[in-house]
C-alpha cells in the first residue's frame, strides 16, 4: 500500500492537537496580558491626595453675609445684667378692641384680673444667684423691632438713655430659685393700662430688665392673661395672648462682620464660597479623573469675645444657584446636605479644622465641565443661638486660610483591552 494513502489514526490527530494547544499556551506566557495584574497597562492607576491653599486656585472668593435672621425673628429674647454683656428686651401687647364669643362679637367695657407670665428656657439661662427681680417698664418712645439697638430706638432716633428710655414700672416679680415661669401682677391700674395698649395698638411698648446678681436669662414667651367684661354683659370672658413685635438689644453690640468667615450669631451670618474647579492638582490633570473625596477645610480663629458660641452649632452646606457676590435679589439656594456638620465650641477653641464635604460638586465639575462651584455654610436653623464662631478667609494669615483637599485617580493613558 502506498504510504501516502495510508489512513491517519484518530489518536495521532489528538496528539497533534494537544501539542498545538501547548504551543499556544507557551506562546501566551510571553504576552503582556499574562503578567500580574499590577503590571497590566492602565490597571495600576495611582490614587492621588492633594491639599492646596485656596489662594493658589486663583479664582477663589469668600465672604460673610449677615442679616438672614435678626433678634426680632428669634424664638427668644435675652435679658442680662452681666459685667461683660447687658441686654434689655422690648415688646408690645396689641390688645383687641372687641372680643368674639360663641354668640357674637362685642366691644370691651372694662378689664379685670390682669397677669403677665414670663417663661424661661432654664437649660440655656444662667441664674447667677438669688433673689432676682424682673421689672416690666414702660418705654417713653417707640422702638423699631428690626433695627433697635442699645443706642437707638430706630434709624435716626437715638435713645435719650442707652438701653432704652425707661419710664414707669408696669409690673415686677421676684425669683427666689431656678424656675421656668415668673408671674407678674400690674403695679398700675389694670383697666387704664389695658385700655392704653388697646387705644394705641400697643403704644411705645415696654422693656423687660433684670436686677440682682449677674444673670443671663433666655426668655421664650411673655403671656398676657386678662378677664375683659364686654359691653352689655356682666360675666368676664377670660383671654390669653402672647407678646407682639419683640426684640432685644445688647451692650456691647455684636461686632460688624469683617473679612473673617462667620457662622451663627444674631443677626445670623452665613459663609459664601465660590471657585472655579482646578484643571490639575499637584501637577496631575483632573481631566477624566475619578474623584473619590473632596472637601473644603476651614480653620477656626480664636474664640470671639464676648459672643463666642457656648453650645454646638449645626452647620449645613447648601448649594447656590446664583452668584452670591452680586448685590440684588436674594441668591437662589439649591439643595442642602441632609446631615449637618457639628461645630463644637470646645474643639473649635482647640483649633480643630472643620471639613465641608464637596465630593459631589467636584465629581460633577470634572464630569460635566462645570465652570463654578458655589455653596454656603449656614447655622441650621437660623436664629437659634446668640453666639457664633469665625474662620479664616483668603485674606487671613497662611495658617488660617481655607484649603481644598481632593483625593482622585487620574484617567489612565489607555484602556485595558
Amino acid at each position: 500500500m502506498n504510504e501516502s494513502r495510508r489512513p491517519r489514526l484518530p489518536g495521532l490527530r489528538l496528539g497533534i492537537a494537544a501539542l498545538g494547544a501547548l504551543a499556544v499556551l507557551a506562546a501566551c506566557t510571553e504576552e503582556p496580558l499574562s503578567l500580574g495584574s499590577e503590571q497590566v497597562p492602565g490597571a495600576g492607576t495611582r490614587t492621588t491626595d492633594v491639599t492646596v491653599s485656596v489662594v493658589d486656585l486663583g479664582t477663589w472668593r469668600d465672604t460673610t453675609l449677615t442679616g438672614f435672621a435678626l433678634p426680632s425673628g428669634a424664638p427668644f429674647v435675652v435679658v442680662s445684667n452681666g459685667p461683660s454683656v447687658a441686654s434689655h428686651a422690648f415688646a408690645r401687647f396689641n390688645v383687641p378692641d372687641t372680643i368674639r364669643t360663641l354668640a357674637d362679637t362685642l366691644p370691651v367695657d372694662r378689664f379685670e384680673e390682669v397677669e403677665l407670665f414670663v417663661r424661661f428656657d432654664t437649660t440655656q439661662s444662667r441664674f447667677g444667684g438669688f433673689p432676682l427681680t424682673l421689672r416690666l417698664l414702660a418705654l417713653e418712645q417707640p422702638f423699631d423691632p428690626d433695627s433697635a439697638t442699645w443706642l437707638r430706638a430706630s434709624p435716626g432716633l437715638p435713645w435719650t438713655t442707652p438701653g432704652g428710655d425707661l419710664g414707669v414700672e408696669i409690673a415686677s416679680g421676684v425669683l427666689e430659685a431656678v424656675s421656668d415661669t415668673i408671674v407678674m401682677s400690674p403695679s398700675v391700674a389694670e383697666d387704664s393700662l389695658m385700655k392704653a395698649w388697646q387705644d394705641e395698638d400697643g403704644g411705645n411698648g415696654f422693656a423687660l430688665v433684670v436686677e440682682g446678681p449677674e444673670t443671663d436669662l433666655r426668655v421664650t414667651r411673655i403671656i398676657l392673661r386678662y378677664d375683659p367684661t364686654l359691653v352689655g354683659r356682666t360675666r368676664p370672658v377670660p383671654q390669653v395672648q402672647q407678646w407682639d413685635e419683640r426684640t432685644f438689644v445688647l451692650d456691647p453690640p455684636l461686632p460688624p462682620t469683617s473679612t473673617d468667615l462667620r457662622v451663627g450669631g444674631l443677626p445670623a451670618s452665613r459663609i459664601y464660597l465660590e471657585f472655579a474647579p482646578p484643571t490639575s492638582l499637584g501637577g496631575v490633570s483632573l481631566d477624566g479623573a475619578t474623584i473619590s473625596q473632596a472637601e473644603v477645610i476651614l480653620y477656626p480663629l480664636p474664640p470671639p469675645e464676648p459672643y463666642a458660641a457656648e453650645r454646638p452649632i449645626e452647620a449645613r452646606r447648601v448649594s447656590l444657584l446664583g452668584d452670591p457676590f452680586v448685590r440684588g435679589a436674594k441668591t437662589p439656594i439649591g439643595s442642602g446636605d441632609l446631615q449637618g456638620t457639628r461645630l463644637d465650641p470646645d474643639l473649635l477653641s482647640d483649633g480643630l479644622p472643620v471639613r465641608m464635604n464637596i465630593t459631589f460638586f467636584m465629581a460633577q465639575a470634572v464630569r460635566d465641565s462645570v465652570s463654578r462651584i458655589r455653596f454656603a455654610v449656614r447655622g441650621d436653623p437660623d436664629a437659634q443661638a446668640l453666639g457664633y464662631w469665625e474662620f479664616g478667609s483668603a485674606e487671613s494669615p497662611p495658617e488660617f486660610q481655607p484649603r481644598l483637599r481632593v483625593v482622585f485617580s487620574p484617567a489612565p493613558d489607555f484602556g485595558v483591552p
